[in-house]
């Protein structure tokens, strides 16, 4: 039965794997260590090997989530950590595995730190030995250093949960926990010390488990050392340098895909750095090694080589680069990521001059877009561009009628969604001539201005646009000073094609104010920046990749129509099939109602002999269930008289057994006392029979254990052994008919009064043992012996000379059985007996 429950968990298990780990593995890698430790899993037998892998599972769903990159639906990564750490833990505990149940105990911590279920983490501290609950005390720490926003309250949080995990490794001071004990120092370093102090400490840390086979942990370090670093730290040990350590670790374990996204972070650095041409290399590199572990996702690194180009001005790569992206979203179906994605490419085609592409990009990326929220500036940003476009191909009041609509719809959260918003309309009021609105809402976003933060893309626009204002107003020396803001950030963050429209404007205003050499110099630039920009070469490219876009486009369009052609062509033939099925299931609906009304006029001819038949035995029936009504209260009445008849027979055995009490007290003859003393417990194993055959709901049958115990109780009470001898009793649950329960208690009475009387003289003490069991189908065996004195050396039991040993061989053939009496280290009297048939009534009796 063992064998098959854990056939059947282990199918279970199976299943469960097969199911559900295409859903929780990651089908954009092709991950080698998931494939194989499931394969592993499938073929491993419940043994500490096991509790192996399936920690080893649970330790690479965590990682797939950890801080250093997450992939796929962090909760499902979780999820499935939880489950194979209590999988771990309960074959642990099954085997009495302890160091298995400690890891899978840290592995379900972890997971929960992860999922903020920190109550649940904190609860599971108390039941950890010291060396999980240290190591789950650094994850707790970690957790709020690294995880959170580092407000004062999380950094208390950390310093506690770290302190604490000091504490142990001070009264532990092992030479393995040195590495730890110096990380922990580090982290509070950084908290109480400082980033200098903690950089030191992290590189101790480091040096320490610098060894082969360390690469991932020692990596893992790094990062958490660039996360303490600003970026802006241009000396010493940099973000960037943390990074590159990482990635010459990560390529010497050959992890490819940690190897990608650290590369990809260090791209993103010289693209802040504005080296572009090398962050350009380092994500094409990037883009390879994403290829090479089938990594589907591809879409945010073409996004930042689209970036990257952008800043560069080569808009041909750029539009190449924005539309690979999409390409990626749409074939991965990322609904979320695909409006971030359309409106980056509007916002190439605006800047690139093409105003007709980049309406139709900000009416996708616009389409499902949500104004609602704590953040919306950048939905209301798009919509300011989209109005600007769509005024540019001369649909001005289109654009006012967009802006109004959201206006009256939506409610910008902040001043940078606000001024947006005032913006649009200011724009979209003064490109339909309706100048007083529009100075209405010039004004108020003059007045919001001085809120804006710097360095902010939407704080250039609007200083672009104010600037564009006060030209048309010619107060050159206000449009002056809000171009000159504008020009600032956006020659900051390299955005190449506002910095030329900028200096363009800069050109009237500088000239406005006679400001000649200044307005040159603009002019220059802007005759520059627009050349490098857009010269016929690149305009020809970009054309090229258009056209290339669009008639992959059309392409893909056309094979879609073919395949609707296809799904239409097969839907009609389904129509006209299921048309002739129908018809010829109407043909033959007609022949079978023919049929059926056919059937019904026999029928009738047949029901109307039927119910002069049924009459007849409508009354033979009722004749019937009167008899049956007569016997079933004759069998009652016979069943009552039968107990009654047993209860009788236990009132003149009780009435016998009281006379012979009486002639006992008479009697000066001990022989005489004793045999009538005898013959008394022979009847109180009888009556006891009846009396349980007129108490019970059933006649003819004898519960044997409760008939034996109280049988056995009555024998100890009346010779009054106290706790010399002591009786032990192994009876199955065995029914037996009453002619035979009789003998069988006369048997068992004799062989005890025989033991209490001469197994164990003086005050010996001993044991009595009744065991009565079920053997084979139909018979039963008695075995009664004590560890008493025995029988007499010359005694032979084939010659009985006494009462009661004849008695129990002769009951033993009215029960169609045999005796065997072995007399050594005791007395033992085994009786094996055929047992009989028998008929249990289910109705129970009730006295009357």
């Amino acid at each position: 039965m063992q064998q098959y429950k854990k056939a059947f968990f282990f199918i279970l298990a199976t299943i469960f794997i097969l199911v559900v780990s295409p859903f929780l593995s990651f089908p954009q890698l092709k991950d080698s260590v998931h494939s194989q430790l499931v394969l592993q899993l499938q073929k491993s037998k419940a043994d500490t090997n096991r509790v192996s892998i399936l920690l080893k599972l649970g330790q690479y769903y965590i990682q797939r989530e950890y801080y250093l990159y997450k992939t796929g639906n962090p909760r499902t990564q979780l999820d499935s950590a939880c489950y194979f750490a209590d999988e771990a833990h309960h074959l642990s505990q099954a085997l009495k595995y302890e160091n298995g149940k400690h890891e899978a105990n840290l592995i379900k911590g972890d997971a929960l730190i992860r999922k903020n279920e920190i109550r649940s983490a904190l609860i599971m501290l108390g039941i950890l030995n010291d060396s999980t609950r240290f190591r789950l005390l650094i994850i707790l720490g970690q957790h709020y250093l690294f995880h959170t926003d580092r407000t004062q309250k999380d950094l208390d949080s950390s310093m506690h949960f770290l302190e604490q995990a000091n504490k142990i490794a001070m009264s532990h001071p092992a030479e393995k926990w040195k590495p730890e004990r110096i990380h922990i120092k580090a982290m509070l370093s950084f908290m109480t010390e400082g980033l200098q102090q903690s950089k030191k400490l992290y590189q101790t840390a480091i040096d320490k488990i610098s060894l082969p086979g360390n690469e991932e942990k020692e990596a893992l370090l790094w990062h958490e050392l660039a996360t303490l670093i600003p970026l802006r730290e241009k000396t010493g040990v940099t973000r960037l340098y943390c990074f590159e350590k990482m990635y010459s670790l990560y390529k010497k374990s050959g992890n490819q895909e940690r190897q990608a996204w650290v590369l990809k972070t260090i791209a993103d650095i010289h693209l802040v750095e504005g080296k572009l041409d090398l962050a350009e290399t380092e994500l094409l590199d990037v883009l390879e090694l994403y290829k090479g572990i089938g990594y589907r996702d591809l879409h945010y690194i073409y996004d930042l080589l689209a970036v990257t180009c952008r800043y560069k001005g080569d808009f041909s790569k750029c539009i190449f680069y924005g539309s690979k992206a999409i390409e990626s979203v749409e074939a991965t179906h990322d609904s979320v990521s695909a409006t971030t994605f359309y409106s980056r490419l509007a916002n190439m085609y605006r800047e690139s001059g093409q105003p007709d592409k980049s309406v139709e990009w900000y009416s996708k990326a616009l389409r499902d877009r949500v104004f609602k929220g704590d953040n919306n500036d950048y939905v209301f940003r798009d919509a300011f561009f989209f109005a600007r476009e769509l005024v540019k191909l001369k649909r001005a009041r289109e654009a006012l009628w967009y802006i109004l609509d959201i206006h009256a719809k939506n409610k910008p959260f902040g001043v940078h969604a606000e001024a947006c918003l005032l913006g649009s309309l200011a724009f979209c009021y003064h490109a339909v001539k309706q100048e007083r609105q529009a100075e209405k809402y010039y004004a108020a976003l003059i007045k919001l201005s001085d809120q804006l933060q710097q360095d902010n893309e939407i704080t250039t626009d609007i200083h672009y646009e104010l600037g564009q204002y006060f030209i048309g107003k010619t107060q050159y020396r206000k449009a002056a000073v809000y171009l000159q803001k504008a020009l600032n950030t956006a020659e900051a963050t390299h955005s190449y094609p506002e910095a030329k429209e900028i200096h363009l404007l800069l050109f009237r205003a500088d000239s406005g104010m006679g400001n000649y050499p200044s307005a040159m110099k603009h002019l220059l630039r802007h005759k520059l920046l627009n050349d490098s920009l857009f010269n016929e070469t690149r305009s020809w490219q970009m054309e090229e990749l258009r056209v290339q876009y669009e008639t992959a486009k059309k392409e893909k369009d056309i094979e879609t129509l073919n395949n609707q052609y296809q799904l239409q062509r097969i839907g009609v033939e389904q129509a006209n099939r299921t048309k002739n099925i129908t018809l010829a299931f109407v043909v033959l609906l007609v022949i079978i109602v023919g049929l059926l009304f056919n059937r019904y006029l026999l029928k009738n001819k047949s029901n109307h002999k039927l119910q002069v038949h049924q009459k007849e035995l409508d009354q033979k029936n009722t004749f019937l269930e009167t008899l049956n009504t007569k016997q079933h209260v004759l069998l009652k009445e016979k069943e009552w008289l039968v107990k009654e008849i047993h209860h009788r027979v236990k009132n003149n055995l009780q009435m016998v057994t009281s006379l012979l009490n009486s002639q006992a007290a008479y009697l000066d003859n001990d022989a005489a006392v004793l045999a009538i003393k005898d013959s008394l417990r022979r009847m109180q194993a009888m009556s006891l029979i009846h009396q349980k055959l007129y108490l019970s709901g059933n006649i003819s049958t004898i519960s044997m254990p409760e008939y034996i115990e109280e049988l056995l109780s009555y024998l100890h009470e009346s010779f009054d052994t106290g706790s010399r001898i002591v009786f032990q009793q192994t009876i199955a649950p065995i029914d037996l008919d009453v002619s035979q329960a009789i003998p069988l208690g006369l048997i068992i009475n004799e062989c005890i009064v025989n033991a209490i009387k001469y197994a164990f003289p003086g005050d010996r003490k001993g044991i009595v043992s009744i065991n009565l069991q079920s053997i084979e189908e139909d018979h039963a065996l008695l075995n009664i012996s004590d560890n008493g004195v025995g029988l007499p050396v010359d005694f032979d039991v084939m010659k009985p000379n006494s009462l009661g040993l004849k008695l129990v061989q002769g009951l033993t053939k009215q029960l169609n059985g045999n005796v065997n009496i072995i007399s050594e280290n005791g007395l033992s009297v085994i009786i094996r007996f055929e047992v009989m048939s028998k008929h249990i009534s289910d109705e129970p009796f009730v006295n009357s």
